[in-house]
């Protein structure tokens, strides 16, 4: 049965989404105080809100699932959810609970799903409290403390029910998070809030992540311990962050591109609006690459777009390396070295002819310097003489010396006669060819021993 439920968890999802964002606008559904939760009047419909279900296409699935569930007057208990092995009708029963229960009938349809824990699965008890949350954020509370055994598993309950607490009312939710005492709980549940706000108010829940996180920087600046457990609590502070932004940079995304890089350029400078660019740049050039590639260009010159150039650079390269390169090499030199690096290897792999006339007429720079260094990387495999020259070419002292200890080494394992005879005049310094030469004659000294060993078999 939890296979069957798992497999279709994205329907059961899409069956409840309109609730679970948006039953904090409507009134709350009538129902009884008992376990079992009569079905909606609607004979045919999948949802309180869908068709009717007459259309001759789906006649013959809407009748069996009325069958199934019954007609008017009949009810629709867990013990029926959890037992049905027919994936669709299972998810179609369950919807029918969340959405036909009531503050008072929430109780009795928890314990039972506790109890049969078992047979379900734990997706379907997140929806659950998700929802109970939004009707009674205190109660689906006070019903998580009870469950025991993993860890985990209360994690996970607690921020599905005040996620939906916080999607209704994120003040009383976050009133709560002040009554809990373990610290570790506190984190965990305020992602649950953000989750929650996110789904209804992205930008409250924007306002709150900022404030939280100013709170948490204070604090760590003036806990009074070493520098090391200082460090660690920031790098916690760093992450919690980090998931939280990402959960309402998620939300932004859903509301359009156009929301979404409006949120990301209004955000303050910093990290923060670093990691927002990165996130939106990420999923736009997913969808749209070159609308992506006009956004991020406008913003190109800036530091928080750093990543973000790397991200459009990247999708571009995928289906078009070398525009992906021309593209980089076109924006201003502060951010384009690291997103130059990945997309001339990709064009060096496709076609290294092509790449290395385009770096013939690239103009000195740090960029020309970066792609250099990975055509030269890419090549030093097939045709590592080549790949020699044009590490030599590089401006930056360090980086043509890591170069071209690369290419060296690459070299002396394929060709060592040839890579011997270069090294003197290579431009590496002695120490280098030193233990280049040393390395490789250990290697081989190994490569004779092993050889010899299975001569002797």
């Amino acid at each position: 049965m939890k296979k069957y439920l798992l497999l279709n968890s994205v329907w059961l999802t899409l069956a409840l989404g309109a609730f679970l964002i948006g039953r904090s606008t409507t009134g709350d559904a009538g129902g009884s105080d008992e376990t079992l939760i009569r079905k909606s009047k609607s004979k045919g419909s999948i949802s309180r809100s869908g068709s009717s279900g007459n259309t001759k296409g789906n006649a013959g699935s809407s009748n069996r699932i009325n069958r199934t569930l019954g007609q008017e007057g009949t009810r629709v208990t867990v013990g029926q959810f959890l037992n049905e092995r027919d994936p669709l009708l299972a998810n179609r029963i369950f919807a029918e609970l969340i959405l036909s229960m009531d503050a008072s009938s929430a109780g009795g349809i928890f314990e039972d799903l506790k109890a049969r824990r078992a047979q379900g699965s734990d997706e379907q008890m997140a929806l659950f409290l998700r929802a109970w949350g939004q009707l009674d954020g205190t109660a689906a509370m006070e019903a998580v403390a009870t469950i025991e055994g993993d860890p985990r598993r209360q994690a996970q309950a607690g921020i599905a029910a005040i996620s939906g607490w916080a999607s209704k009312d994120p003040e009383g939710a976050k009133a709560h998070l002040t009554t809990v005492d373990s610290e570790m709980v506190r984190g965990v549940l305020t992602q649950g809030i953000v989750s929650g706000m996110a789904s209804t108010d992205p930008d409250r829940a924007t306002d709150y992540v900022l404030e939280l996180d100013q709170i948490q920087r204070d604090q760590v600046a003036d806990a009074d311990t070493r520098d090391e457990r200082r460090q660690w609590l920031d790098r916690g502070r760093a992450y919690a962050f980090d998931r939280q932004l990402d959960t309402i940079a998620t939300a932004q995304i859903a509301l359009g591109m156009t929301t979404a890089t409006a949120w990301a350029e209004n955000l303050p400078e910093g990290t923060i609006k670093a990691s927002a660019f990165d996130r939106i740049a990420d999923r736009f050039a997913s969808e749209d690459p070159a609308a992506a590639a006009e956004w991020v260009r406008s913003h190109a010159d800036q530091d928080y777009a750093e990543r973000a150039v790397r991200e459009v650079a990247e999708e571009l390269g995928r289906e078009d390396p070398e525009q992906a390169v021309r593209w980089v090499a076109d924006l201003p030199d502060a951010n384009q070295s690291r997103a130059i690096s990945q997309s001339m290897e990709r064009w060096t792999r496709e076609d290294p002819v092509a790449a290395g006339n385009f770096l013939q007429d690239m103009a000195p720079s740090e960029s020309r310097d970066a792609a250099v260094k990975s055509y030269a990387n890419e090549l030093d495999g097939s045709d590592p003489q080549m790949a020699a020259e044009w590490a030599g070419s590089i401006a930056d002292d360090q980086m043509r010396s890591e170069t071209l200890n690369g290419v060296a080494r690459s070299w002396i394992r394929r060709d060592p006669e040839g890579a011997r005879a270069w090294l003197p005049g290579s431009g590496l310094s002695g120490d280098q060819q030193e233990r280049i030469l040393r390395d490789a004659d250990r290697r081989q000294q190994f490569r004779d021993r092993f050889r010899d060993s299975q001569g002797d078999r």
